[in-house]
């Protein structure tokens, strides 16, 4: 089994195979993906799109027999419409977990919506999803802050940091023991240093596939292979730990 943590029902899929994921799931079979979590797109960039694309997700996902694993967004800035479409798309739609992309959202992490969101979570058992990476309000230790403050709680950081701020995603890691890092985005080096420096059982991995139409599901796996991973460390970062984050 290999998970791709890191996906999106992109904009691109959208406008050219509408609700269909069969030429999705050709793709991760071409490379030997048997699952994905699938993050929203519309609703990242655009608030008024949060609904219909959280719709979306979940219907592309229920049409790919178990191998898509759908995750939500809400736009905090409204909390009670957030709570009720939270709601909604955990209890009536079974969403596996909830992705937010501060940055683009313009939302803080430290936001008194997002402790209430991040108390919903740990309640269902599912995971908080975080692009990091980006300044001011995309920052693994921030992350870090709302998984102290909810330690029942899983937050993965997206990117483990992107460019320049893997060494503050080991940090975090290190800082709390429900943090993990998912290790898409980073350069060769950054891979390595996030591999040596973090709990091994808290890391994953994923491509960013989706985002645009360009295959990143090749060179995110070539990375992960110049790393010279044992069968143990590949085991756990593209099976065993998403199985277990998941409940899959």
């Amino acid at each position: 089994m290999i998970v791709d943590c890191h996906t999106h029902w992109g904009a691109e899929w959208q406008e050219r195979d509408g609700l269909e994921p069969t030429r999705w799931l050709r793709e991760f079979d071409r490379h030997g993906v048997t699952h994905a979590i699938v993050l929203p797109h519309l609703g990242l960039i655009d608030a008024g799109n949060i609904p219909s694309d959280n719709d979306a997700v979940a219907t592309v996902c229920a049409k790919s027999k178990g191998r898509m694993l759908p995750f939500c967004t809400v736009n905090i800035w409204q909390p009670e419409t957030a709570l009720s479409e939270l709601s909604r798309c955990l209890v009536q739609l079974n969403f596996q977990g909830i992705k937010f992309h501060p940055w683009l959202q313009g939302c803080s992490v430290s936001d008194p919506i997002m402790d209430q969101v991040a108390d919903v979570a740990g309640t269902a058992g599912v995971p908080v999803f975080f692009h990091d990476g980006t300044p001011p309000f995309s920052l693994p230790s921030q992350m870090a802050l709302l998984a102290k403050r909810h330690p029942k709680t899983q937050i993965v950081l997206g990117h483990t940091g992107l460019f320049e701020h893997w060494r503050e995603s080991i940090a975090a890691i290190q800082s709390a023991p429900n943090v993990w890092g998912c290790m898409c985005s980073p350069h060769l080096a950054a891979l390595k240093a996030i591999l040596q420096g973090s709990d091994l059982s808290r890391l994953i991995w994923g491509s960013d596939q989706g985002w645009t139409s360009n295959d990143f599901i090749d060179y995110r796996l070539s990375l992960m292979d110049c790393l010279g991973l044992t069968n143990q460390q590949h085991q756990a970062i593209f099976s065993e730990n998403p199985r277990r984050l998941l409940g899959i």
